[in-house]
């Protein structure tokens, strides 16, 4: 069973809260619009997040999508700004 609190756990959270937003981060970085070094620090600082499982919950109760990540996100302005400028 994967752990829950691993680098690979948070990168998909921040995988996913990006597609809730409808954001594609490959894609972002084939624009050169988000670096290795910037999505990286997204997952050190998902990994920070004081309720990742409130996370998922918000997550899966947007199916639909959402056009703002939750205000406890620490990834909030940069997702924002990439889907804003998208």
């Amino acid at each position: 069973m994967p752990l829950k609190s691993g680098y690979d756990h948070h990168a998909n959270l921040v995988d996913r809260m990006a597609d809730t937003l409808g954001l594609d981060l490959r894609r972002e970085m084939e624009r050169a619009r988000l670096t290795f070094q910037q999505l990286d620090g997204a997952v050190v600082r998902c990994m920070d997040c004081p309720d990742p499982e409130g996370c998922e919950l918000w997550m899966e109760q947007r199916n639909d999508g959402a056009t703002h990540a939750p205000g406890i996100c620490r990834n909030k302005a940069l997702l924002e700004n990439l889907r804003e400028y998208g």
